[in-house]
């Protein structure tokens, strides 16, 4: 199911010669100490940055088939994850050049669940691919009329998959063309995160046009090899031991489609931290910090990775193990994540917020009179740090692991400029920030729209449709008592036909044998030539046509309620 470098590791330095031998490619031996130089930077390079919890609209969005607007997705192998839910992804597998159903229970998990799936589709043998058969698997997956991603022959960069690589590349082109056929697929290209270090990944990218996602497999183990007796050089290469840090091992792939101007979302399609392995050591020390790197750090540094699947999954003939379910802490690091906001925890849905650097300067709304502070800090030789935040040099709150949250309550500070600084036995730095209210901005006053729109946000009135919460572009708002809500979008919602006369100001939505007659300012609604008069008429807010909610609904027969508690005006409709 999964092949892990452990497999392939120890002859590493010998695949030149195995490659040349098992194909007439010619793999140019790699220049030792400049790649030994290269990877030791990447392994030791501090980090040291404040981070916030930045809006929707901040996300990195590259328009990709299936990329979400906003937030990663989160998940696991579909069979291990029951305790772990509501999750927003599956990883399955497909093991055949012809496969029907999934395999059980994933197959009847991706029907049932809002999820989107990754199919890792093994293969060994480019020379045993068949189109035909690709095609009719990819019919038996498109029945299931779920979103998926299709990971065709992965980790080429550490198999013999990749002895070839302009056969893999012809291959890989021709089995996108078929995927791309279907609306719900997208193509991921994903190789290993290292794989053998005479195979970079530029001898098998197969071209923008041919890749909707780039994905990559990447774990985090104590020994190079499954080996406790192993040379640092070996360490360096393959960010294992004390350099095995996800987002360190996220570089060379993120440097190379720098490189190469490759603007596309990421996914971890697969990957791991291992909390056992062969020598059944007590790795929590070890691996505690390393999760919580994975969990944090990867989605606060990388905001191209829309995507993690975590896999939980002990296979106990393997060196290193990856599963999370037998030991406490790991699971409270993975659901902790999870459930912080960061992440989409079902399809459709959004997150709560994606991370931003304080230093991109967004305004900042307190929630409940806090407002949530994030220290990315990485020291390679200290996993273990304390981070301490002065306000005014005066120390306010200390955080001893990652991401090191600070609450900060808003109603400490007076209106006005303030420095906070970030600091432990290694780095301090330090920023500016205004204080407005219950608003927050570093390095500028708090920007007067985007408080004006979060207020209109925090007083804004919610609507559900059969229990289905309504978006709309303007807030629903409360006029003398009455909800308005936008024009078109309410009667749309509502299944209705919707045209507008701008000329007169006069809207008419039409629902079967229903047809409705409104006009700006005037207090009058007719409902099939039959006149009734509103408490309010309809009127223009911020340039948008806004009409009363509750009048316009049961001009359509539904049924209206209003709960005031959560502020949301509930429709039915038959």
């Amino acid at each position: 199911m999964k092949k892990i470098i452990k497999k392939i590791v120890p002859l590493i330095f010998l695949f030149s010669t195995i490659a040349q031998s098992a194909s007439a490619f010619y793999f140019p031996e790699p220049d030792w100490g400049s790649l030994l130089n290269q990877r030791r930077t990447m392994a030791t390079e501090q980090d040291f940055e404040l981070y916030t919890e930045g809006s929707l609209e901040s996300a990195k969005y590259y328009g990709a088939k299936l990329e979400p607007r906003s937030g990663c997705y989160l998940g696991m192998i579909a069979n291990r994850s029951n305790d772990y839910k509501p999750l927003s992804s599956y990883l399955t597998y497909v093991e055949s050049m012809n496969q029907g159903e999934l395999y059980y229970p994933d197959s009847s998990m991706i029907k049932n669940d809002s999820v989107v799936a990754t199919v890792g589709w093994t293969v060994s043998d480019l020379g045993t691919v068949d189109y035909d058969s690709i095609k009719a698997t990819l019919d038996n997956l498109s029945a299931y009329n779920k979103p998926m991603f299709i990971r065709f022959a992965n980790e080429m960069n550490e198999s013999a998959l990749g002895n070839d690589p302009d056969k893999y590349i012809e291959i890989f082109r021709n089995v996108a063309n078929i995927v791309h056929r279907y609306d719900n697929f997208a193509v991921v290209w994903s190789p290993n995160d290292f794989g053998a270090l005479d195979r970079p990944f530029e001898y098998y990218y197969p071209g923008d046009e041919y890749v909707d996602w780039v994905g990559v497999s990447t774990y985090s183990i104590k020994y190079f090899g499954g080996n406790k007796d192993n040379l640092e050089r070996d360490t360096i290469f393959f960010m294992t031991g004390n350099y095995a840090w996800p987002t360190n091992k996220l570089k060379p792939l993120l440097e190379f489609m720098k490189k190469k101007n490759i603007n596309k979302p990421v996914m971890i399609s697969e990957g791991g931290v291992s909390t056992n392995n062969k020598y059944d050591e007590d790795l929590q020390g070890w691996a505690d910090p390393r999760l919580r790197n994975m969990m944090w750090y990867v989605v606060m540094k990388y905001p191209q990775v829309k995507l993690i699947n975590y896999f939980n999954q002990k296979m106990s003939y393997e060196a290193q193990r990856y599963n999370l379910d037998d030991y406490p802490y790991a699971v409270d690091i993975f659901k902790e994540a999870a459930s912080s906001g960061a992440y989409i925890r079902e399809y459709g849905q959004n997150p709560e917020f994606v991370f931003q650097p304080a230093s991109a300067g967004e305004t900042l709304a307190a929630k409940n009179g806090i407002i949530k502070l994030y220290t990315l800090a990485y020291f390679a030789d200290s996993p273990d740090i304390t981070v301490n935040y002065f306000v005014d040099d005066n120390w306010y709150r200390a955080s001893k692991q990652i991401p090191y949250i600070c609450k900060m309550n808003v109603n400490d500070f007076s209106d006005g400029k303030h420095t906070l600084k970030i600091q432990n036995d290694k780095a301090s730095k330090t920023y500016t920030f205004y204080k407005k209210g219950s608003y927050i901005r570093f390095g500028a006053e708090p920007d007067a729209d985007k408080i004006k729109k979060a207020e209109e946000k925090k007083n804004a009135v919610n609507v559900t449709l059969n229990g289905k919460k309504l978006s709309f572009e303007q807030y629903p708002v409360i006029i003398d008592g009455r909800t308005f809500v936008p024009m078109r979008a309410i009667f749309e919602a509502l299944g209705a036909y919707v045209e507008w006369d701008n000329s007169t100001k006069t809207v008419m939505g039409w629902l079967e044998d229903t047809v409705v007659h409104l006009t700006i300012g005037n207090n009058k609604m007719d409902v099939n030539g039959s006149i009734s008069e509103l408490d309010v008429p309809p009127a223009i807010i911020n340039d948008r046509t806004m009409v009363p909610v509750r009048a316009i609904s049961e001009a359509f027969d539904c049924g209206v309620s209003w709960n005031p508690d959560t502020k949301t005006v509930i429709i039915t409709k038959q």
